[in-house]
């Protein structure tokens, strides 16, 4: 059986980059994608075999029309340091009242967690608009084209956003500890399902050998949380639970315990 996988992500996973430099390992035909929505695409029509991607998107593909199969399979990063970032003259969550805001999806993925904290900092996030503006590249290059008055950026966006004299507001890390980090997603039904299970036992490897503390197993307070916010919003999902987002049943069989 080939080892090859073919694997869609935001930016390449640092971790599947020093996995892939090992005798032997997985072959990962990469693609970048330009939002979320497009991987879930990629993934109906069985064009990728998985993709890293917010694992709050699982609880949203999960109820489009379609297969209802996604599950998170690992947990590839503790958090996503995302920094909320304004135009000039936004200067905190008050401002954002009436704003346009881009996001990669407005129903699914990051989106949720700043519903969230408009919702807990007094802003009326129905009176926000939601653009989709596409993955974290997209969005910072439509914030500075003034195409919208903030979004959510990782690194090294975020950092680069400041040098352009751009605002950071808020910080998601901080108003929200325990909140995950990207994942491997796929469908349960996928034929690569034993190849995607290889792939993880290398990318435990590659784990160990930089002695990260942190497991591949999708954190149950991080998988709450993002459940939580849902039902704080009223969005659907808000009743899920852990094993309705996540499938650990590849850590368990390949890397022989549940982590």
């Amino acid at each position: 059986m080939s080892n090859r996988i073919n694997v869609m992500w935001f930016v390449p996973l640092p971790l599947a980059v020093l996995a892939g430099q090992a005798p032997g390992a997985t072959v990962i035909q990469p693609s970048r994608n330009p939002s979320s929505d497009a991987q879930f695409e990629a993934l109906v029509a069985g064009e990728v075999d998985a993709v890293v991607t917010a694992m709050d998107n699982v609880i949203g593909w999960n109820r489009r029309s379609g297969p209802k199969d996604f599950r998170v399979v690992a947990q590839v990063e503790r958090t996503t340091p995302l920094a909320l970032i304004a135009a000039r003259d936004r200067k905190s969550m008050a401002d954002l009242r009436g704003t346009n805001l881009l996001v990669d999806a407005v129903d699914n993925g990051f989106v949720i967690a700043l519903r969230a904290m408009l919702r807990e900092a007094g802003v009326d996030e129905d009176g926000c608009r939601f653009t989709a503006a596409g993955g974290v590249t997209e969005r910072y290059e439509a914030l500075l084209e003034g195409r919208g008055d903030a979004t959510l950026l990782g690194q090294p966006f975020a950092t680069q956003a400041a040098k352009a004299g751009l605002v950071q507001i808020a910080s998601v890390p901080q108003a929200y500890p325990a909140f995950p980090g990207q994942g491997i997603v796929m469908r349960t039904a996928s034929p690569a399902r034993e190849r995607i299970g290889a792939w993880l036992c290398e990318l435990e490897q590659a784990r160990l050998q930089i002695q990260d503390p942190d497991s591949l197993r999708p954190t149950d307070e991080g998988v709450a949380l993002l459940i939580e916010h849902r039902r704080l919003l009223g969005l659907p999902g808000g009743e899920d639970a852990y094993s309705d987002v996540v499938d650990t049943s590849l850590l368990a069989t390949f890397l022989g315990n549940d982590q």
